[in-house]
């Protein structure tokens, strides 16, 4: 039993090994201009290891993006667990939607590197706003169909937040798209107003500092 526990352990310890070496070279190179064999030399294991935890370079890169996601998704747990009016949780997890996909360097830094398809898919299958708006639906919100106003709500937080990056909308764009949101969903517009106002305890983005890989482990 002691040598499956040392066993398991050495494999989380490589496999975060490749994906920390896999951020570092996608930050400092691009992903581009990184092999398999310089993540598995940075990570100080041997090239065949690498295909033990990943099919090609692409999965070592998802695993990186699914490492800051589930951060993020881990601070949003927090902010929303108090919370049970599903109008409130609503707001509150759009704010810091808005807050990260716009302040949330490490994400913007990796993304911009790594060239996914779509640079603002910090939301998963588990979205939590689907959550609050199956909640809410038939009561504090009027909704027919919760999947495809998800969807929909979705769709206009990515489009506010590259509005804003492109400097067509100013940030207080993010507070008018939630009060939005919150009238669409049925909401009077008071209270949309009220919910967008309240000083909600949102935590400061954490600013990153970006990593340059030691250059002893760089070489080929």
């Amino acid at each position: 039993m002691k040598d499956n526990n040392n066993k398991s352990v050495k494999r989380e310890l490589t496999r975060a090994a490749l994906v920390r070496a896999t951020h570092e070279l996608v930050l400092a190179r691009g992903h581009e201009k990184i092999s398999i064999q310089d993540i598995t030399t940075a990570a100080n294991v041997g090239l065949g290891t690498f295909y033990n935890y990943f099919d090609s370079k692409q999965g070592a890169f998802e695993a990186v993006l699914d490492q800051i996601r589930g951060q993020f998704y881990a601070t949003l747990h927090g902010l929303r667990s108090p919370l049970r009016d599903p109008a409130t949780r609503l707001a509150v997890t759009l704010q810091f939607y808005f807050t990260q996909i716009q302040d949330n360097q490490a994400w913007n830094d990796f993304v911009r590197f790594a060239g996914p398809e779509d640079p603002y898919l910090l939301s998963s299958d588990s979205d939590p706003l689907l959550a609050d708006i199956q909640l809410g639906a038939g009561g504090r919100f009027k909704v027919d169909d919760p999947v495809l106003t998800h969807n929909l709500i979705l769709g206009l937080v990515r489009h506010v937040s590259q509005e804003i990056r492109r400097g067509q909308l100013s940030r207080k764009a993010m507070t008018e798209t939630t009060r939005h949101i919150l009238r669409m969903l049925g909401l009077p517009d008071q209270a949309a107003k009220a919910l967008t106002q309240s000083s909600w305890p949102l935590p400061p983005v954490a600013v990153t500092r970006r990593i340059e890989p030691d250059s002893a482990k760089m070489r080929a």
